[in-house]
């Protein structure tokens, strides 16, 4: 007579041959595929907030951010090199510039398995954004401390999608008054196309 043990484990091999020979992969818990470099692209992102009282965006139709993911895990991992922005309009109709910096560290991105999302960090004072209705103008995001913005993920899509994150900021006197806080908005595409289980 077969002992009960046996029987198990018969059956734990069956069911493994079973997935073999059905081409099935089992993967780990994390982001795959590991240990591969990323880019990230978006045809639209748009930062906003209020100033002077006003209500005040900047849209760019060009967005880049690469990233390499982990061996195993969910990260984080460092953006590098920083996010680059372009074709950036105001809602006035002006030229902006948005700079990524690491001066005070590096941009990160973590993936997060439920809900399935994806965490980025703006290190302090990571992100500038000038425009030229407003000269001298200087807006600064994440400006005291780092800010964390997270997405939503698809994995079916690979595209991130930020929703209205808030992201704290703050202007220099040009400015005028500036809300504490603003948002950002955006979809993210990856390529190849990462997977968070």
């Amino acid at each position: 007579m077969i002992s009960r043990t046996a029987k198990l484990a018969a059956t734990v091999t069956g069911a493994g041959a079973l997935v073999a020979m059905m081409g099935g992969t089992a993967y780990a818990a994390g982001v795959s595929p590991a240990n591969t470099a990323i880019t990230a692209t978006s045809s639209s992102v748009k930062f906003a907030g209020t100033l002077s009282g006003l209500s005040f965006s900047v849209t760019c139709t060009s967005s880049t951010i690469k990233f390499t993911t982990p061996s195993s895990g969910y990260g984080p991992v460092n953006i590098s090199p920083d996010p680059t922005f372009s074709g950036c309009k105001d809602n006035f109709g002006g030229t902006a510039t948005i700079t990524a910096n690491h001066t005070n560290g590096s941009w990160t991105l973590l993936a997060i398995a439920s809900p399935t999302s994806v965490k980025i960090t703006i290190p302090k004072a990571g992100v500038t954004v000038t425009t030229s209705t407003l000269p001298g103008c200087v807006v600064t995001g994440a400006p005291t401390a780092a800010a964390p913005i997270t997405a939503s993920y698809s994995n079916a899509t690979g595209k991130a999608t930020f929703t209205s994150a808030s992201v704290p900021f703050s202007g220099n006197a040009a400015c005028g008054t500036i809300s504490p806080t603003g948002t950002a908005t955006g979809v993210y595409t990856t390529s190849p196309t990462v997977t968070i289980t």
